[in-house]
């Protein structure tokens, strides 16, 4: 067994997916999707509109996942034995764009654009992997006719990279006064007591969850009944509930997802859009 430290990457895009079950059945097929192997290297897809149907629809998605060591010749001096690999730095970038992205039949929602990009870097003597957010950008969403402008803002997951930073950050009231809604920190729990003045995070499982919405308004008229809440928008029980740059944080991974849907009366299941992952760790 060869148990000399090595670099596992670790990367994912993917353009669009999910499972609808009403009106009719129809499973979408991630076919825009990359995925690195734990040697790294690229995975790229380029992809067209799914199979007909009138329900779901993309005009065009492309893919990347992209994993390597950032100095070539360390990297060629550690092929010959010069240099033990955890002396490297790694380096994944991840990014997914999905143009015209449309969901509904009576109720319709459509997006132009979104794009999402996460680049990672390995720890050096610690073991927690630097993880920003690159690019997040949604364009062009309409439900009927009635137009929505998603104000995005990775800002505190850009200067926070780690989870070690973002956690230190979170015990800072001024943090908590600029960014808490981006964390969650001030919103209750359905059920619960309200959260503390300090602030609290929502986590599971080892998962923190997060969001990239600075702000989200209507563009004209609002979308009858439609309810705004934090980064989601609630339009049951006619089309269901969109969620908007949902983030899940652990301690050495990142995923964004620009777009979820939640489908309500006239439609049952659910979907999402330009979602991306990235992390890595050295082993053993």
């Amino acid at each position: 067994m060869d148990n000399r430290r090595r670099y596992v990457f670790r990367g994912n895009a993917a353009a669009f997916g999910g499972h609808i079950v009403r009106p009719s059945d129809i499973v979408i097929e991630a076919h825009g999707a990359a995925s690195l192997p734990v040697a790294g290297g690229r995975s790229v897809s380029r992809v067209g509109p799914p199979k007909p149907n009138d329900f779901f629809h993309v005009d065009s998605a492309e893919t990347f996942a992209e994993g390597l060591f950032e100095n070539h010749d360390r990297f060629r001096e550690f092929t010959l034995g010069k240099r033990e690999q955890d002396s490297l730095v790694a380096v994944t970038r991840v990014f997914t764009e999905v143009n015209g992205f449309a969901i509904g039949k009576k109720f319709r929602l459509t997006v132009k654009r979104m794009r999402a990009e996460i680049v990672s870097r390995s720890p050096l003597a610690s073991s927690q992997p630097s993880v920003r957010i690159a690019d997040a950008v949604i364009e062009g969403v309409d439900i009927n006719g009635h137009r929505l402008k998603v104000d995005l803002d990775p800002k505190p997951f850009q200067k926070y990279d780690t989870h070690a930073k973002l956690l230190a950050a979170c015990d800072d009231p001024d943090f908590v006064e600029k960014y808490g809604d981006a964390l969650f920190l001030r919103t209750p729990r359905e059920g619960g007591p309200p959260p503390p003045p300090t602030g609290r995070l929502i986590e599971a499982c080892g998962t923190t969850y997060a969001n990239i919405v600075r702000s989200i308004k209507w563009d004209g008229p609002a979308f009858p009944g439609s309810a705004i809440e934090g980064n989601s928008v609630n339009l049951e029980p006619e089309f269901g509930r969109v969620f908007f740059g949902e983030l899940l944080l652990a301690e050495g991974s990142r995923r964004l997802t620009l777009v979820r849907v939640a489908l309500g009366s006239e439609g049952g299941g659910s979907a999402s859009a330009c979602d991306v992952e990235s992390n890595g760790q050295w082993s053993p």
